[in-house]
């Protein structure tokens, strides 16, 4: 019942929307923590800030999802 009441706000071009917006802050963030990975490699450094953006991009995913669900509640009882 509650994936119901889910799919109710969340389609297919949302989640579309989201995995596009969550690959782009992912490569965003991969280039911005490059300079804070402590390696000798450039190759390394690029693997370890991209293994550290995959947790800030799971946050990030997570919370678009959340404000489209206010928002489509924030819709609804309008």
């Amino acid at each position: 019942m509650a994936q119901d009441h889910y799919r109710e706000f969340i389609g297919k071009k949302h989640i579309g929307i989201s995995v596009v917006l969550a690959l782009i802050f992912w490569v965003a963030f991969t280039r911005m923590l490059v300079p804070f990975v402590p390696a000798q490699s450039l190759n390394w450094q690029y693997v370890w800030s991209g293994f550290t953006a995959l947790c800030l991009t799971g946050v990030f995913y997570i919370a678009v999802h959340m404000f489209m669900l206010v928002a489509g509640e924030q819709r609804r009882h309008r």
